[in-house]
């Protein structure tokens, strides 16, 4: 105790170094303190530096993608757009040479000169053939298929119902001898029920004549032959038969130009429009040529109709279309039941007729009474003027 009391300056010493030292720790800990902070604030510069820079590449990236997907688009469109203007084209006849196929029969390639005539003008005006076997010997028929660049928006070809039978001159006349095309016919339409059958024959006239030229220079020697009665046969397939034709060609040919033009009239009629029952007198040739009026009736089915009906002007049938614009208008109030037969058969008699020099007049009483009993008609097969005098009319009103 003496020894700690007599010691004072060891004492103050300790205390001194004692808060020196808490003074140095205090400023150390500020430093390091400091020197953390500076080194975090640097990180988290860096790091905000770092996803900027990706951040900035995914929208580059992303803006680059949709650019990539509207190009992608717009190319697509641009391909479809023309898939279909070329299915338009298509619709309209324009592929119809490219795509119609004449499959010729083996029989035909191999009746001498008229195989080597018929490929060689086919080839000339650059249509397609193919020589298979067909059902029918010595056949051709036709097929039709879409063109590869639009079957997709296309797939099924058309279905050409036409079969053209060739035939030498001596072998129609052994058909007739014998009697029998008729069961020929009758084959060849088991095999194709609903074509059109076409007998085309080769120097059949030129063969006939041959022969008989024969039998007068020498009546002495008896060949057995007879002419055969084609006249009468070839009559009987147009009267008796429908859509049975016959064709004679005076050579090869000819023969092969037929062949040929026929292939380019099955290819475009294909798309042709349809003619319909109201399509009448070739498309509107009872329109008189200085008819003023000549292009809007044309474009106009109506109309046409209209003047299908005989003694019906071209004037008329405007008066009736300007009042009553389609058909189904007119039949509207003609089919109405609260009305009588007498106020239909007169209904058009007060329509405003346009003049040739300007003098308005009335349709008349006799035009409407005809167009209301031709086109409320019971039966087909009487005639207009009969059911303009009220045949087939009055029997069932």
């Amino acid at each position: 105790m003496d020894q700690e009391n007599d010691d004072p300056d060891k004492e103050n010493f300790t205390l001194e170094q004692i808060g020196n030292t808490i003074k140095q720790n205090r400023e150390m800990k500020a430093d390091s303190d400091k020197k953390s902070s500076t080194n975090g604030a640097t990180v988290k510069k860096k790091m905000t530096k770092e996803e900027r820079t990706r951040m900035l590449e995914e929208k580059k990236l992303k803006k680059e993608q949709e650019k990539l997907q509207k190009a992608a688009l717009k190319a697509e469109a641009v391909e479809f757009k023309k898939l279909q203007k070329e299915r338009q084209k298509w619709e309209k006849g324009k592929f119809a040479l490219k795509s119609i196929v004449a499959e010729i029969d083996t029989k035909v390639v191999e009746l001498g000169s008229i195989g080597g005539h018929l490929l060689s003008r086919l080839a000339d005006k650059g249509l397609t053939y193919r020589i298979t076997s067909n059902p029918i010997e010595k056949s051709i028929v036709w097929t039709m298929t879409v063109p590869e660049h639009i079957s997709q928006l296309s797939p099924d070809g058309l279905e050409i119902q036409y079969v053209l039978i060739v035939s030498e001159a001596a072998e129609f006349c052994d058909l007739v001898t014998s009697d029998t095309l008729l069961d020929h016919i009758s084959r060849v339409r088991s095999k194709h029920p609903s074509y059109t059958v076409c007998y085309l024959t080769n120097r059949l006239l030129a063969y006939i004549n041959k022969r008989e030229n024969e039998q007068y220079k020498n009546p002495a020697i008896d060949s057995g032959w007879r002419r055969p009665l084609v006249e009468e046969v070839l009559a009987k397939l147009t009267t008796y038969y429908a859509r049975v034709h016959s064709r004679q060609c005076a050579d090869e040919s000819e023969l092969a130009e037929h062949v040929v033009g026929l292939t380019c009239s099955l290819a475009s009629c294909q798309f042709r429009k349809k003619l319909t029952r109201l399509c009448v007198s070739a498309n509107g040739s009872l329109i008189p040529k200085d008819s003023i009026d000549k292009n809007l009736i044309k474009g106009n089915l109506w109309l046409k109709a209209l003047l299908a009906i005989p003694k019906v002007q071209p004037r008329y049938a405007l008066a009736i279309g300007r009042k009553y614009p389609t058909m189904k208008s007119l039949l509207h109030v003609y089919m109405d039941p609260t009305k009588s037969v007498h106020d239909k058969e007169f209904l058009l008699k007060d329509l405003v007729v346009e003049g040739l020099l300007g003098n308005d007049r009335r349709l008349g009483e006799i035009c409407s009474k005809r167009v209301y009993r031709v086109l409320m008609a019971q039966s087909g097969s009487v005639k207009t003027d009969d059911i303009e005098d009220g045949a087939d009319f009055f029997t069932h009103y």
